[in-house]
């Protein structure tokens, strides 16, 4: 059974992606995004939450090649007989590999070493505290934070998993894959996504990417890295 869990945006986010004296950043903080590159006006609000949300174009450089993902073992206080480490493994790389290709280059290597990896997951009991500043928060299930350098390049992504619900109830195997396809969104640059069809809504129930969701993360990466551009507001009802 999907989540039934809302996500909320940490109120203190603040990621800033240039410094102040980075002239060539500052040459594009203004800018326009190319109107073309959102292929509807849904599209088009959801990369405008993304670029909010990091103050700029914050992604990961695809010409380095896969994004390394290492994956903690789960811990003994959320073991559960029937479940191997493994499936856990497994579970978590089945999210990862949702996003495989959506923008060209675009996928995840599993990565032994944690301080070789791009991005990390780890587990927690539960998620029951306030987020963090500079977290994306998946209310009790999920949350990440996503790490930039000065130019917006994205560094590091760090995803925490819930093993428990509050109550004390177990997620699921695909409660677990849906919230790791989230968050992974999130590590990705994303934001929340109006749509409650989409794998970034703020109430999950999606098993699958929809085209909005693609759409949205290749216009992102097609923002140059760092840009501190913004869209122009849409006109309701065009």
């Amino acid at each position: 059974m999907f989540l039934l869990a809302w996500l909320a945006t940490a109120a203190a986010l603040q990621s800033p992606v240039a410094t102040p004296t980075d002239s060539a950043l500052a040459a594009t903080r203004r800018d326009v995004c190319e109107v073309g590159l959102a292929s509807s006006p849904a599209v088009a609000n959801d990369l405008r939450a993304a670029l909010a949300a990091h103050g700029g174009a914050v992604r990961w450089d695809l010409r380095r090649g896969a994004l390394r993902l290492w994956v903690q073992r789960r811990p003994e206080s959320a073991a559960d007989v029937s479940i191997t480490g493994a499936e856990w493994r497994r579970t978590i790389a089945a999210a990862a590999d949702s996003w495989r290709d959506v923008v060209p280059g675009l996928a995840f290597a599993p990565e032994p070493d944690s301080a070789r990896a791009d991005v990390v997951v780890t587990w927690q009991r539960d998620l029951q505290g306030n987020a963090a500043a500079g977290e994306l928060a998946f209310g009790t299930a999920g949350r990440t934070t996503l790490v930039p350098a000065d130019d917006g390049r994205a560094l590091a992504a760090h995803v925490r998993l819930a093993a428990f619900a509050p109550g004390g109830v177990r997620y699921s195997v695909d409660d677990v894959r849906a919230v790791a396809r989230h968050e992974l969104g999130h590590a990705l640059g994303l934001a929340h996504h109006a749509a409650s069809t989409s794998v970034m809504a703020p109430l999950v129930r999606a098993e699958q990417l929809t085209d909005e969701d693609r759409a949205t993360l290749h216009a992102l990466y097609a923002i140059p890295i760092g840009a501190r551009c913004s869209l122009p507001s849409q006109n309701p009802g065009t």
